[in-house]
């Protein structure tokens, strides 16, 4: 298969469709001794025969590249229909040695061995032992059918047997080097699986404020950019809000900063909890709200107009009133204003951000426990 079409799929399928190109350009290399064992008379395979297996080996190779490019392997456990069509390899191999005879035998005999190598990209000892088996019950059975048939001599039937027994011993062999890959494979896997776990969380807590679990003025700034040259590049506006809680340093001051930490906290669930709620805020409304240093926080709203963002900033601002906040000195009450900023046209993240906080500071100025709106006139 093409890269072109190979690169229309998912990185694990397009894993798995190269694997199955590996296979088919194995088949085409044995080939060449097949041809030349069927050239110099060791083979009564014939041209013909030599057509069918390649016929037989491209079809078998085909109906496992369908299924996986069309997702039909995945409801299996192997999803990369790799024992069949080790099953399958084996199969031909043993149909095909039928008609060699002598030295040209010996030769094909590595049929066997390219199999098992593709073991490595998915079998374990057990899967490599199992089919070890087969082959040699396989190999076994036809070889004193044909013996047995043909009244062989006791020369013959040591050929046979040296054949065995060295087909044997190289896949046993390979099983256990095989199976000491995979574990060696599946250690790696999880070692990458707990690294990128590791990385994950790292990246989280990079972006996460401390105390009360929101983005952080890092995160909330990025956001802001991304949002802003996505609005640019597709048009759709979105609003900004800054938040500042009303007379935080009166509670600092006289309670302690212990009980001002307990309040940001819990003025941060009220803030996640009803941001839920935005309808507009797409398909993660918690990754647009942070705090965004000491007791202000930010809230970014997609594809919300002004008049939108100040319908949810006032439930907020209701819920927040409302709240009880019950701290180690006692119930305090908590407000907060607000100043909303829609998006100019083309307008830079940071012209945006500075209208609203002039807007927060004009509700400051107006008495608080309020909102203002930045106006969208240039």
């Amino acid at each position: 298969m093409s890269e072109r079409l190979a690169s229309q799929f998912d990185r694990e399928t397009r894993l798995r469709l190269r694997r199955v190109g590996l296979g088919v350009l194995s088949y085409l290399m044995f080939l060449v001794p097949m041809s030349i064992a069927v050239h110099a008379g060791s083979s009564t395979l014939g041209w013909w025969g030599v057509a069918g297996f390649t016929a037989a080996a491209l079809l078998v190779n085909l109906v496992a590249m369908i299924a996986i490019a069309t997702g039909w392997s995945k409801r299996f456990a192997d999803p990369s229909l790799l024992v069949p069509q080790l099953v399958a390899a084996m199969l031909l191999a043993l149909g095909m040695i039928h008609y060699f005879e002598g030295e040209a035998r010996s030769v094909l005999l590595l049929l066997f061995v390219a199999i098992f190598f593709f073991g490595l990209f998915g079998l374990d000892t057990r899967q490599y032992l199992r089919l070890t088996t087969g082959t040699a019950v396989g190999y076994i059975a036809l070889t004193t059918w044909e013996l047995v048939g043909a009244d062989a001599s006791r020369e013959a039937w040591l050929k046979e047997a040296i054949r065995f027994s060295a087909l044997v011993v190289i896949t046993i062999w390979m099983s256990f080097i095989g199976g000491y890959f995979a574990s060696i494979r599946r250690r790696l896997a999880a070692q990458r699986d707990a690294l990128e776990r590791a990385n994950s969380k790292l990246r989280e807590l990079s972006i996460r404020d401390e105390l009360t679990g929101l983005y952080n003025r890092r995160h909330l700034t990025e956001r802001l950019e991304q949002e802003s040259e996505r609005s640019r590049r597709y048009g759709q506006g979105f609003s900004v809000a800054i938040i500042d809680i009303d007379h935080f340093k009166v509670i600092n001051d006289t309670h302690g900063h212990a009980v001002g930490d307990e309040v940001l906290v819990q003025f941060a669930s009220i803030l996640r909890l009803q941001a839920r709620f935005i309808d507009h805020v797409g398909q993660a409304p918690e990754r647009t709200l942070g705090r965004f240093g000491g007791e202000e926080f930010m809230i970014i709203l997609p594809g919300t107009n002004l008049a939108g963002a100040r319908v949810c900033l006032e439930r907020m601002r209701a819920s927040v009133a409302q709240a009880p906040f019950e701290t180690s000195a006692g119930p305090v009450t908590v407000t907060f204003s607000a100043g909303l900023a829609e998006q100019r046209q083309d307008e830079a993240a940071e012209a945006l951000l500075q209208r609203a906080d002039e807007a927060l500071y004009r509700a400051k100025e107006g008495g608080r426990d309020r909102l203002e709106l930045a106006g969208m006139t240039q």
